[in-house]
């Protein structure tokens, strides 16, 4: 299964990294496998500074200051049927969110491996948007751990 994996970076944070969109891609459809999702999704991710990630934070989680990653879930093809909403006509994927990550909170937590950090970061927000959370420590643990599976076969030495 093959979803759609926009990667948008309109502010050129990291234009010349042309392997994270790869890992990236990989990351997503690996996570969506293992989750069990078979019909064609399309999830966003989209790169930005603090000062936008701080704005968007602050909007939409009540937090005035900045984040390394906020994932937002789109409304199902159920909800927008219960409710009459309209609808796209002529999609072939599903969206299912968006995860928006500030670059410079990635350089910051990296620790020298900005392709591991990154790619963590969509996997724990993709993570979020499929229903878990890390409120309760056991939450934690199972999110946590399913991340680093995830990370683990994506960094695999072969």
């Amino acid at each position: 299964m093959s979803h759609q994996i926009e990667i948008y970076d309109e502010k050129e944070l990291i234009s010349e990294n042309l392997d994270i969109n790869t890992l990236i891609i990989k990351a997503c459809n690996f996570t969506l496998k293992v989750e069990g999702v078979c019909s064609p999704k399309l999830l966003s991710i989209n790169f930005t500074d603090d000062k936008e990630m701080a704005f968007l934070n602050n909007k939409y989680m009540g937090y005035n200051e900045t984040t390394d990653v906020l994932s937002f879930n789109e409304i199902s093809i159920e909800t927008q049927k219960k409710y009459n909403w309209p609808k796209e006509e002529k999609v072939s994927y599903e969206k299912i969110g968006e995860i928006i990550i500030s670059v410079p909170q990635v350089i910051k937590q990296c620790m020298n491996n900005f392709n591991h950090e990154c790619v963590k970061l969509v996997v724990h927000g993709l993570l979020h948007i499929l229903g878990y959370d890390h409120a309760l420590k056991k939450e934690e643990l199972i999110m946590f751990n399913k991340t680093d599976d995830i990370l683990s076969y994506i960094f695999k030495k072969n």
